[in-house]
């Protein structure tokens, strides 16, 4: 099924380059990821800004995409949450809107925020009103006490708060907790399961027939993502491949890229 074009969910250029020294230095460039997709059928990306990397600066970093990403990358920001109020969320994602983002990423540890803040569900409904698309990290393991708070039972509990019409993508769908966030998304039709940093890293892992189980039995609500540059786009491609070999073309190109494209509305012609 080499043909089957792949949306990448989940990719992460930067400004000068680097990524989180000194493990992942001068590999995040745009042109090294653009010319991993022309290399491994990948039609297009969302181009995902991250606080504090790279030299991430928000009007700098949608200029570089904006001017090397050729139709292919779509600019998402990064929105923090720190020391906020209704008001500087609604100015932030007005901000964001108005540069021209399709999107944010909320990152729990990254930002600095718990699922149960209450200023999380007034964040993404704001940006569903807007029409950003609400992109959010589920890889919840971390060394700090507070943040290992943040799990599974408690991204319920948030999607429970936000309004039912508002959209999220769950980035990483989890990880070692696949199936569990499966049955959330399963519950919440406004979610969209993301295998963006999983699909590759628990390669040879009992989590591959939980991914195979997906292909299968879940294609309309699942979509796929590298992580560049801690992921290559050619493993992505690669495994992609190994999945799709055991289930039927229709589902593969929805997990491809035809969910992504219908969740979000962005218009790629694949």
């Amino acid at each position: 099924m080499t043909n089957i074009p792949i949306f990448d969910s989940l990719t992460h250029p930067t400004l000068d380059g680097n990524w989180i020294l000194p493990k992942w230095p001068a590999c995040a460039s745009c042109d090294e990821l653009l010319r991993q997709m022309e290399e491994s059928g990948v039609c297009g990306s969302f181009a995902v800004g991250m606080e504090s990397i790279g030299g991430y600066e928000e009007s700098d970093f949608i200029q570089m995409v904006n001017d090397k990403g050729k139709g292919k990358l779509f600019p998402i920001a990064f929105l923090s949450l720190k020391d906020c109020s209704e008001h500087s969320i609604i100015n932030q994602l007005q901000t964001i809107r108005r540069r021209g983002y399709v999107g944010i990423k909320l990152h729990p540890r990254m930002g600095g925020f718990m699922l149960d803040s209450k200023w999380l569900p007034f964040a993404i409904d704001t940006a569903n009103s807007l029409g950003l698309a609400v992109l959010m990290c589920t890889y919840y393991y971390s060394n700090t006490q507070s943040l290992l708070a943040n799990n599974v039972e408690r991204l319920a509990d948030l999607l429970l708060k936000v309004k039912p019409t508002s959209k999220v993508i769950l980035l990483h769908g989890g990880v070692t907790r696949l199936l569990d966030v499966m049955e959330i998304v399963r519950a919440f039709p406004n979610t969209l399961l993301d295998l963006s940093l999983t699909l590759c890293k628990y390669a040879g892992s009992s989590l591959d027939m939980d991914i195979q189980f997906l292909f299968g039995h879940f294609d309309r609500r699942v979509c796929i993502g590298s992580d560049y540059p801690e992921i290559q786009l050619k493993q992505v491609r690669e495994r992609f491949e190994h999945f799709a070999a055991n289930t039927t073309g229709e589902k593969a190109r929805n997990i491809a890229y035809r969910n992504i494209v219908d969740f979000t509305g962005i218009n790629l012609n694949a």
